[in-house]
């Protein structure tokens, strides 16, 4: 498959300059080398239908959806991060979309890009840019550069692990978190031969038996958070119902982390306010930017751009899951978790 080819399906016209770094016909045969080794390493997982579209391979303790899985080999095999480097991370549908709009508004200075850019162009997601057949080339970025991922931390790169770049995790307490993607994941356009959306019990069951995109939930909030408790310098381990219930103060403490803090004159004039404001789910979802267009065709389905914002509450699984639903999750969270000192607010 070409370069051209490649920026057209991979990547968007934000970060196209990552296909156009010139290769030499050896590094060309060993990119397809690796990519072919990694599709039989992928065919050798243990699978699970999963959510029936998107069938799940077992790597490294961990559910991926098998068509993001060449991406997440090839990166833990070419990705360099730098000193400067801030990787975004989440388990998917904990508030990825907005951890994305603050961080980029705070290291831009310059929210108002966000009325023109969806937050989901405002940093490349690794594993989905590292999935097509050419690897791209992240020098070519600007630094200091905005990574995202939903990789678990076991799962990064070594490169990662040694690197002093930094790591901002988004946790989401796991009942909210499963009610968000039944929701996404049902608004998803699926070709016409795929069946309809599951039963949401069928997504409960699932989801308690870790089988869902990137679970278990509590093991990759798990792996973080021990980090963060061990290497405070290393990652910033943010809880979305606190993100809520105080933005400015976690605006602060991300600046601050970033190595971008707030100047008293930027104080002065309002700007932590305002880049809460304009990255509000208020503020965003109302966007044009944001309610037309969709992406995610190179992988066989498509998804609305809207689909990023549906209600943004904390406690939304009240409407959705019965008494013995939320027990069971519940139990398994306090089971998993136990003395970590991982605690949610708002559960």
């Amino acid at each position: 498959m070409s370069s051209q080819k490649d920026e057209e399906m991979f990547s968007n016209p934000y970060f196209m300059e990552c296909y156009h770094t010139p290769k030499t016909k050896e590094q060309k045969v060993n990119e397809l080398r690796a990519r072919q080794h990694h599709e039989e390493e992928i065919s050798s997982l243990p699978m699970h239908e999963g959510w029936r579209y998107l069938p799940l391979r077992l790597y490294k303790g961990f559910w991926f959806p098998e068509i993001i899985l060449p991406g997440v080999l090839s990166l833990r095999h070419h990705l360099r991060p730098t000193s400067s480097d801030t990787f975004l991370v989440s388990f998917p549908k904990s508030g990825t979309t907005w951890l994305k709009a603050l961080a980029f508004a705070i290291n831009t200075r310059n929210p108002d890009l966000l009325l023109s850019r969806h937050p989901q162009d405002c940093s490349p997601t690794l594993e989905g840019f590292f999935a097509g057949p050419n690897v791209p080339d992240l020098d070519a970025l600007p630094s200091p550069r905005l990574l995202s991922t939903h990789i678990p931390y076991s799962v990064l790169p070594k490169s990662v692990h040694d690197s002093p770049c930094r790591i901002i995790y988004l946790c989401r307490e796991p009942k909210d978190t499963l009610v968000s993607s039944y929701h996404f994941f049902g608004r998803i356009d699926r070709p016409e031969a795929a069946p309809q959306p599951m039963p949401f019990l069928e997504v409960v069951e699932l989801f308690c038996m870790g089988l869902s995109m990137y679970g278990p939930i509590w093991e990759h909030q798990l792996e973080y958070w021990q980090v963060s408790q061990s290497q405070p310098d290393k990652v910033l381990f943010l809880k979305y119902e606190d993100m809520k219930a105080d933005p400015e103060a976690n605006v602060r403490r991300m600046a601050e982390f970033m190595g971008r803090p707030f100047s008293a004159e930027e104080e002065m004039n309002g700007m932590v306010g305002e880049i809460v404001r304009l990255c509000s789910f208020e503020k965003l979802s109302r966007l044009e930017v944001n309610k037309v267009g969709v992406r995610g065709k190179a992988f066989g389905f498509a998804v609305k751009n809207s689909s990023f914002f549906r209600n943004g509450k904390v406690g939304d699984w009240r409407e959705h899951l019965t008494k013995e639903m939320a027990k069971k999750l519940d139990d398994i969270t306090r089971a998993r978790l136990y003395q970590s000192g991982l605690t949610y607010s708002n559960s």
